[in-house]
């Protein structure tokens, strides 16, 4: 590839629905009036291969600048074996996929455009701000980049289902008028269903002619032989001899699974399913690939960069509980929408597939359906989304549950949740570093392992005896180190001095926005001398203090690009309206050991009931330890308890380094 690179003002990747609808708004503005145009489209689009329907008023058609497209359009809409239904003030639309690729041939005619009858081969790239895209015997580069390849799902996760509408029509003239030109049959489950969810769709041009086609909705796609049978058998019914005039076929994603999809910038603009307008549970995208045209264009209109509205989240998770539904139970899918259809009236179920009704019209439509069927999906939809929650919002919700029992003169609840947390999941993580040692194979290695760990904390306990302030500052180190170590490595970053700063930071915020409960404490050890150190910071320095730290963090969490920096302090900050140990403990237990336990699951391959079994024994232990000293030292118990938890923490710091340095 030695030629030069060709320069376009706007390239179109792809010439299906999303993008004809955009050059088609763009050319009627004169927004293409002397732009060079490049159109990279491996398919010559000179065949009537799609069908695009919709449902909405003529008003909005006409506003949409899809009047002049339509080819025929129904006032009446029947469900196979009911009444037919009117569904004013919309009207049902069609609009076959040969007349829109030739409208928009026909606009660009007069414009500066080259197709390429291509594939792109690599992800672009980027010089200034300008993108390159390599062909096979061609560089192109654009300011503007409109892509509307069909996207990649990620693979499903646990809680989330993939299926495929597939479908197969044949348009076809029968010998007779046997059909209702007046009427569109938009389901006729009258088929059978083969452990799926299968209607005919039936669209009369005239009273002889009609595209009959078969849809799917499953985790299988149609075959064209057992699609074909199906409606040959169907169409038998008609007793009458017909012909195949034309036959499409097709095949729709139906996923609540996440999209595999590039950032390239804000010039690189996705298009169509790419852009997530495609709804998963019907398959029908057209309408919102057109008021999706108008936003573009409007933008390019104003210089600015396209502002897509949000999807309201209900909508999302009532197309997750259909799914769900669909993917393990498809036997339930003809008796869901015959309901529907027989209870709802048609028009508003069109309109809700739109997302265009109110919450009290959803709860209308849903108690005409099966309530212990799509409330058992929903718990269990719920408890996937909890669980697949970010570790992040236990303490964040444990936080304002804490501050409302405050209210009310309950703290010892959230602070006795705490000691149980610490008691169970702080205490086990820590007690599993057996396991993360070099493998014990008898109880000899297991009691050397066992003094050897003990003897390290000893260690540390001499040192607070001969020097604490030194103790003192060694705890701190490696506790900010330790922390930031978990967090940056369940988040993904790069560990290094951010991931120590950012422990610094956390143990700062805890301790300095509780200042009086900090100097107290520290009054609790023996033989400090950062006492007096604490004791002469003067209020002014102290906000100082604190806005340094706030600062620090902000800054961490910026150059990381890190939501979940900026979230863990949110929710330290608020802590410090609550006490010094609830604070230590909602991180400790709600953030820190959860890390931990996480990455001691993956890491040894375990189940938490195993892990926590295995961790048992050296959890009673450290409980025994801790019960000993605090009774040894009488009233003196919280400067105790902090020495002897340093000193218990400080092995397991090192066990962990060792075992994430051996996963990375």
């Amino acid at each position: 590839m030695n030629h030069p690179p060709i320069k376009f003002d706007f390239l179109f990747i792809g010439l299906g629905a999303a993008n004809c609808l955009l050059i088609l708004r763009l050319q009627e503005e004169g927004l293409l009036i002397g732009k060079t145009i490049a159109i990279i489209e491996p398919d010559s689009k000179s065949t009537n291969n799609r069908t695009f329907c919709f449902w909405s008023s003529e008003d909005e058609c006409i506003k949409l600048n899809l009047k002049k497209l339509v080819s025929y359009s129904w006032d009446n809409i029947k469900i196979g074996g009911m009444t037919t239904q009117e569904i004013t003030p919309l009207h049902y639309y069609h609009i076959q996929g040969i007349d829109l690729y030739n409208e928009t041939k026909k606009m660009l005619h007069n414009n500066d455009v080259t197709f390429y009858y291509s594939f792109i081969k690599e992800n672009p790239e980027r010089e200034l701000n300008n993108f390159i895209i390599k062909l096979d015997n061609e560089i192109l580069t654009a300011n503007k980049v409109f892509d509307s390849r069909p996207p990649t799902f990620l693979i499903p996760e646990k809680h989330q289902d993939h299926l495929f509408q597939s479908f197969y029509g044949f348009k076809i003239r029968a010998s007779s008028k046997v059909f209702d030109a007046s009427s569109a049959v938009m389901m006729d489950f009258n088929v059978p269903q083969n452990n799926f969810t299968q209607f005919i769709y039936i669209l009369p041009f005239t009273n002889d002619t009609a595209l009959v086609e078969l849809t799917r909705f499953g985790a299988q796609k149609l075959r064209e032989d057992e699609a074909h049978l199906i409606l040959h058998n169907y169409l038998k019914e008609l007793n009458v001899p017909y012909n195949v005039l034309e036959d499409e076929h097709g095949v729709i994603p139906m996923s609540s699974a996440k999209m595999k999809i590039d950032d390239f910038g804000e010039n690189w603009v996705n298009m169509g399913a790419r852009a997530n307008l495609l709804k998963s549970t019907t398959g029908y995208a057209f309408l919102a690939m057109a008021e999706d045209a108008l936003v573009q264009m409007e933008a390019i209109k104003k210089n600015q960069v396209a502002k897509r509205k949000s999807r309201k989240q209900r909508f999302a998770f009532f197309d997750r509980l259909l799914l769900k539904i669909l993917n393990d139970k498809p036997e339930y899918g003809k008796m869901i929408f015959e309901t529907l259809f027989r209870k709802v009236p048609t028009t508003k179920i069109l309109i809700f597939l739109r997302e265009k009704t109110t919450l009290t019209e959803e709860i209308f439509i849903f108690s005409k359906l099966s309530k212990r069927l799509f409330i058992k999906t929903a718990i269990k939809d719920f408890s996937h989304q909890v669980a697949f929650l970010p570790i992040l919002a236990l303490p964040f919700l444990f936080t304002f549950f804490s501050l409302l029992l405050s209210q009310f003169d309950l703290e010892y609840v959230s602070s006795s949740i705490l000691a149980l947390g610490f008691l169970s999941i702080g205490l086990s993580h820590g007690a599993l570093d057996h396991l993360t040692a070099k493998k014990i194979s008898n109880k000899k290695e297991l009691l050397y392992f066992a003094a050897s760990y003990l003897l390290k904390g000893a260690f540390l306990g001499i040192v607070w005896l001969i020097f604490p302030d030194l103790a003192l500052l060694i705890f701190i180190a490696y506790s900010a180190w330790h922390f930031g170590q978990a967090d940056f490595k369940e988040w993904q970053l790069n560990q290094g001095w951010q991931s120590f700063v950012w422990g610094f930071i956390v143990l700062l915020t805890i301790l300095f926005f509780h200042f009086e409960e900090l100097n107290w404490i520290i009054q609790q050890i023996p033989n400090l001398h950062s006492v007096i150190l604490l004791k002469k910071i003067s209020n002014t320095q102290l906000v100082s203090i604190q806005v340094l730290i706030i600062a620090s963090g902000l800054f961490i969490a910026a150059i990381n690009k890190s939501k979940y920096i900026f979230i863990t302090m949110t929710y330290l900050l608020l802590t410090s309206m609550l006490p010094l140990l609830v604070s230590f403990g909602i991180y400790f237990v709600g953030q820190h050991s959860l890390h931990g336990w996480r990455h001691l699951l993956v890491g040894l391959n375990e189940r938490s009931s195993r892990l926590w079994l295995k961790s048992l024994l050296f959890s009673i232990g450290g409980v025994c330890i801790i019960l000993y000293f605090l009774l040894a030292a009488g009233l003196n118990y919280v400067g105790m308890f902090f020495i002897i938890l340093s000193c218990l923490s400080m092995p397991h710091v090192f066990s962990m380094h060792r075992f994430y340095a051996k996963r990375k």
